[in-house]
């Protein structure tokens, strides 16, 4: 039976103090319900020659353009986390151009200009993982090239295998059309948070009590849809688990719709990669060719997945790929060959062992490897330039 969430503010373990350095009130009262709604302590200074004794041993310091001036004058070190932060009402006329504090950015030697609150929910993750002493995990998203493909299957084994090898890990079903994952993963009598309770509630969901709260089997945590009330995730809510989830865990696997949803293009774009299966048939690959190109949009790094005895792309089938985006010819990642046995063992929480036990493997490591990100559906959107 689906539990009802009641999100609540987020505790922490106690952080040491960063430093707000404005005299802007406006600005103050952007950034310090942020603060507290993260645990993380703050204390503003309404001068700059105020932040010299706490400028290097806090953990971030962020700068009104009222005071970078003296902050730079003052010469003060280089910093990690160092932030120019204003309001978007500061910025005047076009609140989406932050452009205009890059000078100052430059000469404070500061790694992010931000304006209030189109970055509310970047600047709320700073603190939060500030306090927690903790990187976000890294997310990857698999998605059926068409129907039987195994997208889900898929990301089933790669999650268990991830659990298995002593990873936190939560699997988030994005596709409210298929069977459940967590009926796949043998956790559908467990209580827990599906989809409906997880996007009815208000305020900041907290990493821990999120993963404490879903159906779980060991360190696979499942995030999936309520069968008796199938509807599509609302996009907001998807931000706020996958949040939580990546300050929790150590791995993050989404299991993407074939139809584009907003939640599955948030997910997309915080992938570091997305794994397109295709399973056998050389008309296969004519009907994954709109996926591809869906999700291309919003992920540079997106490859093929062969299942059973998929062959790679035949000579007389063209693929193209989106327009507005830098493409080339998704590479293929890896094969996932058909065991009998499969389903069985994912419903235990188990893996069969030999070339299969090793494909899933090297795939998920494939999938989860740091990549170098090229923003190309998000970078003209107002907030945080990192």
């Amino acid at each position: 039976m689906a539990a009802t969430l009641d999100r609540t503010t987020a505790t922490a373990a106690p952080a040491a103090e960063s430093l707000l350095v404005t005299a802007d009130d406006r600005l103050a009262e952007a950034v310090t319900p942020l603060a507290a709604a993260a645990g993380h302590p703050l204390r503003r200074v309404h001068h700059a020659l105020d932040a010299e004794s706490a400028w290097q041993s806090a953990p971030m310091v962020l700068v009104g353009p009222d005071l970078a001036p003296e902050c730079i004058a003052l010469d003060y070190p280089t910093r990690d986390h160092l932030v120019l932060c204003t309001t978007m009402a500061w910025l005047g006329a076009d609140t989406t151009d932050a452009s205009m504090l890059w000078p100052l950015a430059i000469q404070m030697r500061a790694g992010s200009v931000i304006a209030l609150p189109g970055a509310d929910d970047w600047l709320l993750d700073l603190f939060t993982r500030t306090a927690l002493d903790t990187e976000p995990a890294p997310v990857v998203a698999t998605v059926a090239g068409h129907g039987g493909a195994g997208a889900s299957t898929l990301a089933l084994a790669a999650a268990t295998d991830a659990a298995r090898d002593g990873r936190r890990t939560v699997l988030i079903d994005l596709d409210h059309t298929g069977g459940g994952i967590d009926a796949a993963a043998g956790l559908a009598a467990q209580p827990g948070w599906r989809w409906p309770s997880l996007t009815g509630g208000t305020g900041l969901l907290e990493p821990e009590r999120l993963l404490d709260g879903l159906p779980r089997r060991g360190g696979l945590h499942i995030v999936g849809p309520d069968p008796r009330n199938p509807a599509d995730v609302p996009a907001d809510a998807f931000d706020q688990v996958l949040r939580a989830a990546r300050l929790a865990a150590d791995l993050v696997v989404v299991d993407l719709p074939r139809s584009r949803t907003d939640a599955g293009v948030r997910a997309a774009t915080a992938a570091r990669a997305v794994a397109v299966a295709i399973g056998p048939g050389d008309r296969s690959w004519e009907a994954a060719r709109s996926v591809t190109a869906a999700y291309g949009l919003y992920n540079a790094h997106l490859g093929v997945v062969l299942r059973g005895d998929a062959r790679p792309r035949p000579a007389d089938v063209s693929w193209d790929g989106p327009l507005e985006a830098h493409w080339s010819e998704p590479p293929v990642w890896g094969a996932v060959p058909t065991d009998r046995r499969l389903p069985a063992l994912l419903r235990q929480g188990r893996v069969p062992r030999g070339r299969l036990a090793r494909g899933i493997h090297d795939l998920t490591a494939e999938l989860s490897r740091e990549r170098p990100r090229r923003d190309l559906a998000l970078a003209g959107r107002t907030g945080a330039t990192r």
